[in-house]
């Protein structure tokens, strides 16, 4: 479910997303993209402000900007993640900005525009919806200068590390060891950009990708508890309920028996 390191823009990356009501914890790519409702509210977080998004409404992100997401009971969305090369002329002319407000108001015809589109559209036809979407959120937007890029680089930089560590020893002495940071500096930067303790945020990632597992695999709640960096499963199932609401075997259960899906 973290997928921000998966984004490293090749020139035609597009990645489209539908219906699916999930949440989503802080994390940064080098991507633009857009998250709106397709039915219900989102709350979106985007560098620390959150904003309440109704149907009509939708939230552009631009590349490393840290932001999360989180959907109402019952609630599905659409979320567009698209590389910067294909509305290279739109990204050029905003390159050393960001939005002072990311939320825009999204026509229906646009997201439908949107909607409708696949990965394996022509890419031209793909341009042309992503330039109106861009279009559209620049005719609304305010725009401010970018904060330096030195910031981005250390938290990419951290993020790397969880993705490559979460399996084993992913503790803050581990990456102050190998990043030859202060742990007490570490500590504090990350909460300060994230808004979470670092623990805090490995322990969610390991939870999706036990999730992802609990989906994808017949194995073991145990096995699965282990693979993912659990050093027990009494530890694993109360960070799951504490992040889904469930225990593990519900979950499952639940995605088998195809509940929550309407």
């Amino acid at each position: 479910m973290f997928y921000e390191l998966q984004h490293l823009v090749g020139a035609d990356y597009f990645l489209i997303i539908r219906d699916n009501g999930f949440s989503f914890q802080p994390h940064m790519h080098g991507c633009f993209e857009c998250i709106t409702p397709l039915s219900g509210t989102l709350n979106v977080t985007v560098d620390n402000c959150t904003e309440h998004i109704h149907v009509g409404e939708a939230v552009m992100v631009f590349p490393h900007q840290i932001h999360s997401f989180e959907t109402a009971p019952g609630a599905k969305h659409l979320i567009c993640i698209f590389s910067p090369q294909l509305v290279s002329t739109y990204a050029k002319s905003v390159a050393d900005k960001h939005p002072i407000s990311n939320r825009f108001s999204l026509p229906q015809s646009c997201k439908d525009q949107i909607y409708a589109l696949s990965e394996d559209d022509n890419v031209s036809l793909i341009k042309g919806a992503l330039y109106t979407l861009c279009g559209t959120f620049d005719r609304q937007a305010d725009y401010t200068d970018t904060p330096e890029a030195d910031n981005y680089h250390l938290l990419f930089t951290i993020f790397s590390f969880i993705r490559d560590h979460y399996q084993e020893d992913c503790s803050l002495e581990a990456l102050s060891r190998t990043l030859n940071y202060s742990y007490t500096y570490l500590s504090k930067y990350f909460r300060q950009k994230v808004g979470t303790s670092f623990t805090a945020y490995v322990n969610d990632y390991r939870v999706s990708e036990v999730c992802c597992r609990l989906d994808d695999t017949d194995d073991s709640i145990l096995k699965i508890s282990a693979d993912c960096g659990f050093a027990s499963l009494r530890t694993m199932n109360r960070n799951f309920l504490r992040q889904t609401g469930m225990t593990p075997a519900e979950y499952r259960k639940r995605k088998t028996t195809g509940e929550g899906k309407g």
